[in-house]
């Protein structure tokens, strides 16, 4: 990122208007104008730009994405803005009406010599948006997409408006730059004298050797990929991808960098094209015959060429008993005739039994668009009429057109030929037809679904155990317990999971994000999640962009974006928690669930033994089966592909205090008030620091956070420091282990949330009781203000003693009603 005196130079080296001028900075000091989001089917995220110093968000993960790493490792850039202030589009509409519109671009680029708007798009997004607004869309003769309205619009101030398209985008180059991130990013690690002298010398010795040679003859792979971004070593970025095929990856010296590209791209290209030259008209033919015929024609035609074969050579075949003469010659004839049209004699013995007969349609066509009509707009409709009315309706209308009508048998056979996708959706909606919505294939390389090696892309989301869990003390049950994975695409392993009684929130997200960093030192390059709030937490999003870890958020109701961990819970359930006592299997049919079988009253297991077994089944027995689609165990591929791929030691991180304080969560205020004598209260205990003895900081509200696995710490922001407060837990918790603490921590939390409910029931109760002695007490008053005001009146003094009287007459004639007083069970 530019600084203040370097824009400055080049905005005067580019003679820019004042309104320019003020134009670019005005984008460059103002944030993005609006958050963008996952919607039916874009990823969005945010990727976090070491150029720029922040995050830049991108509405498309094929698309604005790969827009972002062009950019970013592009030297012909200087800065770029995603999101910049909207600007005025003025264009005819396709009825030739004049339009406004206020557009958001993607991006606003700083070049060397140039700057302006750049708007990122699909082509196939273009050819219907050419089609919706011809004058705003348009391609000109050199096969170049443009947007007229917003070239007029930045050409008024000397700037650019460029419309980008994902067929510019070189895939191969794009999965090279993500795989190389980690040492474009990080420190770069010494490499040892004697790995670099074998290195050189193997490439010495033969020149051009391929990526996966260097490897296996001894090279590790974190110190090729440092000299090749340390520009030591050069292979070309764009020949093949390093991660998928490392035995056409040539690494050369420095000085054989000419080498590498004596053989130029087209000559590459031409030779591709000769090898899948498109096949002559006639293969096409016979290969479209071929296959149209099912296994019955084909035992058939073996059966006839077996017949003829002896006639097809030079030898003078016995008269056949089975066939006549007559036949032989015809299927003789239509081999001669195959073998001049498709090349292939064996294809005129077919039989093609599928064309016999008449195939014509025999309904007019005006009762072919009546049923396709009725089927479109009375059939799929939200209304959700059954095929039995709408054919009722298409009689009544086959009879009034004069036209014929067709079975109630042919009209089902009509609805159904329908597209089962585009039939739901319109029907039931979108959601109910997410089940048949059709896969996207990719005929193209892009970049892997699930990652080219491990931690490239990960996935992070909660799921609700299957399992009633009780106090380790008292036996109470505290109800059913959350757990949060983070797992590797790649490999299927689990790198961690965090399990609680809390919703989900950004607290789980942190410690599971701890918890990984305790285990394995390091985070994932990419991090998927879902649109939850808790993952778009402030605190969650600076923790991502420090460690600069990319996110990307699936679209909701898409549970395909999220396979791998979605799979990952039903495996979790059904072969883990749904074999132990008190899970909740049957509570998913509330109707058939009696006393015997409630798995409130069959709960045993604690949230500390259920966290012990739970790490078992993950780590060592989960970790070591063999996974269906990986044909090995995820320690396996984890391993295996860790060393092909490299360490990437650049990306480890310290689990030491200032991440710790970086992970941890805050409450939903965020701040406390500083008590006297007691400190600050946070989840119901209170912490203690000799700062807040001081009077100026009494009463006043600091920021706070908190450790969910410590209850013994907390921490408070005092004069533009973090301090370290103590607990009144503290002498308890003292010499514990980290997961003692956490498990106690976990059970103490969750009772206090139980006995607040619990005394929310009690002062209910209570609320009760004390209504129905107020209402005693009032009639008692009332009638004592009566016989006040009846004893004024008769001027005559009443005793106390007749007074008591007669208030036990009125009581008499006018009991009180009676008020019960449920029993505390009741309310529970």
């Amino acid at each position: 990122m530019l600084s203040s005196e370097e824009f400055q130079q080049w905005n005067l080296s580019r003679k820019w208007s004042q309104t320019t001028t003020r134009v670019i900075a005005d984008i460059r000091a103002a944030p993005p104008t609006r958050r963008v989001k996952s919607r039916s089917g874009n990823v969005s995220g945010r990727y976090p730009s070491r150029k720029m110093g922040l995050t830049i968000q991108f509405e498309s993960h094929t698309v604005e994405l790969a827009g972002i790493y062009q950019m970013e490792y592009d030297s012909d850039v200087l800065e770029y803005y995603d999101q910049p202030s909207s600007i005025k589009l003025n264009y005819k509409s396709k009825n030739e009406r004049n339009v406004g519109v206020w557009h958001t671009p993607d991006f606003f680029v700083l070049r060397q010599k140039e700057a302006g708007w750049e708007e990122w798009k699909t082509v196939k997004e273009l050819s219907k948006l050419t089609d919706k607004m011809p004058h705003r869309y348009t391609i000109d003769d050199s096969h170049q997409w443009r947007c007229l309205p917003g070239e007029d619009y930045a050409n008024s101030l000397g700037l650019y408006y460029r419309l980008r398209t994902d067929a510019e985008t070189d895939w191969i180059l794009q999965n090279n730059l993500r795989f190389l991130e980690d040492y474009f990013r990080g420190k770069s690690i010494t490499v040892e004298a004697e790995q670099q002298a074998l290195i050189t010398t193997l490439i010495t010795e033969q020149s051009g050797i391929t990526l996966a040679e260097l490897i296996d003859r001894g090279a590790e792979p974190d110190n090729i990929y440092t000299l090749l971004v340390e520009q030591e070593l050069q292979i070309d970025l764009h020949q093949a991808s390093l991660s998928q095929n490392p035995g056409l990856v040539k690494v050369f010296p420095n000085e054989y960098k000419k080498i590498a590209s004596e053989q130029p791209k087209s000559q590459v290209q031409n030779s591709e094209i000769q090898l899948i030259a498109p096949p002559e008209t006639k293969t096409k033919k016979m290969e479209q015959l071929l296959d149209s015929a099912s296994p019955k024609d084909c035992a058939e035609a073996n059966r006839r060429y077996q017949i003829i074969a002896p006639y097809l050579s030079a030898d003078k075949p016995a008269q056949n008993q089975e066939v006549s003469t007559r036949t032989i010659q015809r299927w003789l004839s239509l081999w001669h005739k195959a073998e001049q049209l498709y090349g292939s004699g064996y294809v005129g013995l077919l039989p093609r039994i599928n064309q016999k007969g008449n195939r014509k349609q025999k309904l007019p066509p005006l009762t072919h668009k009546l049923i396709a009509e009725y089927i479109a707009k009375d059939y799929e409709t939200y209304k959700q009429k059954s095929k039995r009315a709408v054919y009722g309706a298409l009689v009544n209308a086959c009879e009034r057109e004069n036209t014929a009508v067709p079975s109630y048998k042919t009209f089902l056979k009509f609805c159904n030929n329908r597209p089962t996708y585009e039939q739901t959706r319109k029907r039931q909606g979108s959601r109910s037809a997410y089940p048949n919505e059709p896969l996207y294939w990719e005929l193209e390389f892009t970049t892997p679904r699930h990652g080219d090696r491990p931690w490239a892309i990960c996935h992070l989301d909660h799921t609700q155990l299957d399992i009633e869990l009780v106090s380790s003390k008292t036996k109470a049950l505290l109800g059913r317990p959350w757990v949060t994975f983070l797992s590797d695409a790649y490999s299927r392993r689990i790198l961690a999971f965090y399990l609680t009684f809390d919703a989900p929130s950004y607290r789980s997200c942190m410690m599971v994000i701890r918890d990984c960093v305790s285990r394995h030192g390091r985070l994932p390059q990419c991090l998927v999640v879902d649109g939850g709030k808790e993952f778009s937490s402030v605190y969650f999003e600076r923790l991502l962009a420090i460690y600069e870890c990319t996110s990307k958020t699936r679209p909701g109701a898409k549970p395909r974006f999220g396979s791998v961990c979605e799979r990952l819970f039903g495996t979790a359930n059904t072969m883990f928690i749904h074999n132990l006592a008190g899970n909740t299997q049957m509570t998913k049919n509330p109707r058939l669930l009696t006393p015997n079988v409630n798995p409130r009253l069959h709960a045993v297991w604690t949230l500390g033994s259920l966290q012990e077994y739970l790490s078992n089944w993950i780590y060592k027995f989960y970790d070591l089966q063999e996974h269906p689609a990986l044909g090995l165990s995820p320690k396996d591929a984890y391993e295996q592909s860790i060393i092909q791929t490299g360490l990437r030691p650049s990306r480890l991180i310290p689990y030491d205090e200032t991440f710790r304080i970086l992970t941890m969560p805050t409450t939903k205020k965020g701040t406390a008030k500083v008590i006297s004598n007691q400190g600050v209260k946070i989840n119901h205990l209170y912490y203690w620091h000799n700062s807040f003895r001081n009077g100026s900081i009494e009463k006043t509200r600091v920021g706070i956070r908190y450790d969910p696995r410590d209850a013994g710490i907390a921490y408070a922001y005092v004069r533009k420091q973090w301090v370290r407060c103590i607990s009144q837990y503290y002498s308890v918790f003292k010499g514990r282990s980290e997961r003692e603490i956490q498990l106690a921590t976990q059970e103490l939390r969750q009772q206090y949330k139980q006995h607040s409910k619990r005394f929310t029931i009690t002062a209910k109760a209570l609320a009760v009781f004390l209504e129905g002695t107020e209402i005693t007490e009032s009639i008692l008053l009332q009638r004592l203000k009566d016989a006040e005001v009846k004893d004024t009146d008769e001027c005559e003094p009443i005793d106390t003693q007749d007074t008591l009287v007669l208030i036990k007459d009125i009581e008499a004639k006018f009991p009180p009603k009676p008020i019960e007083i449920k029993p505390y069970e009741e309310f529970w």
